[in-house]
């Protein structure tokens, strides 16, 4: 029993060492981020409505006489432009 856990154990030391190395390669990520997050995090946009802050990808864009304004929500954004 107790060889079963110590080589439990092993695999998992090997396999947390080998993503290490793996994500530290150049070109190589984890996972693909979008465009619009950086660093620090994704930029965070404040909808003109209701004032609510949201992230930019989960925002929703409209342009209103040749402005971009984005929106937390549909409501928010018909209630802005004017629309029922």
């Amino acid at each position: 029993m107790i060889r079963l856990l110590l080589l439990a154990l092993l695999f998992f030391l090997a396999y947390t060492v080998y993503n290490a190395v793996v994500r530290s390669l150049p070109g190589r990520r984890g996972g693909a981020t979008p465009r619009e997050k950086g660093r620090q995090g994704e930029e965070m946009v404040r909808d003109p409505q209701c004032g609510t802050y949201v992230p930019r990808g989960d925002a929703l864009e409209k342009s209103v006489r040749g402005k971009k304004y984005f929106f937390c929500s549909v409501r928010c954004r018909d209630t802005f432009t004017g629309k029922k």
